[in-house]
């Protein structure tokens, strides 16, 4: 699955440019003032100079909002370090909801192998003289990941959640007595996240952690076996694509979380999804009463972590281009069956029979109402496609062409010429020519 909308807010601000005064030469009476960042030396007619030093302006006491954001600072370095006491030491230990809350997203986010955390906050018009509000904003990467410098859009940089967070003084200190994450919060589409306000499960193996609520402890060790087998398969193509990963996570959800997650799925054909972390990974998201077959729960396993790998890190620019994104994720969903060899055979076979044969394998993306054969017959052809480049130039190409455009954001046809060494035209008429000869 694509990536959602991605609304940025305002970027930060640039610093103000800084000016330097120049000096002036005073020949007459022999003295040298030189004038920098406020400071005058004069020189003695003496043959040794004279030692002068600036005295530095008494630092400015901080006001109070610089105080709270402080204390937020300091708290994201608690969460990144594994300090819990530190972590909640800014929260009102009075607001028994409050504290849970943060309590919660700690240990998830501990669990889940958070290595980053950095706070940014923005004052509000609510603050007043006896509170504080700030929108803060929570950049957070998982397991080891290089984590970009910060950036204020939710597009770039780490991924981000946001508070709307309220301060009061409480005993001579700026503490946390309210959060809200949805009034007057700019719309983020990594929000809410599976981690932020409910108690998680976790099994590890060694390639994947799987998370869900307790009510799925016996689906998440099910989910586990498959996942660590299927990520054995993706991380060879990983390493084709230049992005390899740490560690892969999972959720799976039950209905509450399907349908809350990350902002939930309308689509009833969906079963399982990849949110992409801006450049720093993804996560997939599976839907639990969907996962009673294990073979189907096995390739979607498989497919799904193949989007992490070839759309993590990507620019966006690829969403017209669902057959590939799904196609590529086909093919190696499906390994090491071959696409006549799946479901996708009797699809095409279906639509070629009522609909006719499509002019292109970059058949159109598709539409939010796409009924259940126009949805089917994308994923077929993107993975009869992608099997056709495997098999005309090898797997290797395959994924040159699919990195250029997925995550380089490259037009099919330069790709093409680049990874195959022909148009995309003639790399097109060939696949739907032995796509025909195979359904």
């Amino acid at each position: 699955m694509e990536d959602l909308s991605h609304p940025e807010p305002p970027a930060l601000p640039e610093p103000p440019k800084r000016s330097r005064t120049p000096g002036f030469l005073v020949a007459l009476i022999a003295i040298l003032a030189v004038v920098a960042a406020g400071v005058v030396v004069f020189w003695p007619t003496g043959d040794e100079a004279a030692k002068a030093t600036a005295t530095p302006a008494p630092p400015r006491p901080a006001t109070p909002f610089e105080l709270a954001e402080q204390r937020l600072r300091t708290q994201g370095e608690a969460l990144a370090k594994g300090d819990e006491k530190a972590w909640l030491a800014p929260v009102d230990p009075t607001k028994k909801t409050l504290l849970a809350r943060y309590r919660t997203i700690f240990r998830n986010l501990r669990a889940l192998e958070i290595s980053h955390a950095e706070f940014h906050g923005d004052k509000l018009p609510d603050t007043t003289a006896t509170q504080i509000v700030m929108q803060a904003a929570l950049g957070y990467c998982f397991s080891g990941v290089v984590c970009p410098e910060w950036h204020g859009n939710y597009g770039e940089g780490s991924a981000k959640a946001t508070y709307r967070l309220t301060f009061q003084l409480i005993k001579g200190v700026w503490t946390i007595t309210a959060l809200d994450d949805k009034t007057g919060v700019k719309d983020n589409y990594l929000q809410p996240a599976p981690w932020d306000n409910r108690a998680l499960t976790f099994v590890k193996g060694k390639r994947v952690i799987v998370a869900g609520p307790s009510s799925q402890a016996k689906r998440l060790k099910q989910v586990l076996t498959l996942a660590e087998k299927a990520a054995k398969v993706v991380d060879r193509y990983a390493g084709y694509v230049g992005n390899p990963q740490q560690r892969y996570r999972i959720y799976v959800a039950d209905e509450k979380g399907w349908k809350s997650w990350y902002g939930g799925v309308d689509q009833s054909w969906i079963i399982g999804y990849e949110m992409p972390l801006n450049a720093t990974g993804g996560d997939i998201i599976l839907r639990a009463r969907a996962s009673d077959n294990q073979r189907q729960l096995a390739v979607t396993v498989q497919h799904e972590l193949t989007h992490v790998v070839t759309l993590a890190g990507g620019d966006g620019a690829a969403e017209n281009d669902q057959w590939l994104i799904e196609g590529i994720a086909e093919y190696v969903g499906a390994l090491p069956r071959k696409p006549q060899e799946t479901g996708n055979r009797d699809v095409l076979a279906e639509s070629f029979r009522r609909r006719g044969v499509p002019k292109t394998i970059a058949v159109p993306s598709l539409a939010d109402d796409a009924d259940d054969l126009t949805v089917n017959t994308l994923y077929a052809m993107g993975h009869y496609a992608t099997a056709c480049m495997a098999a005309k130039y090898g797997e290797r190409k395959l994924l040159t062409f699919t990195n250029l455009v997925l995550r380089e954001g490259q037009k099919p046809d330069q790709a093409s010429r680049t990874a195959y060494g022909k148009p995309f035209a003639t790399v097109d008429k060939a696949c739907l020519s032995w796509i025909r000869q195979r359904v």
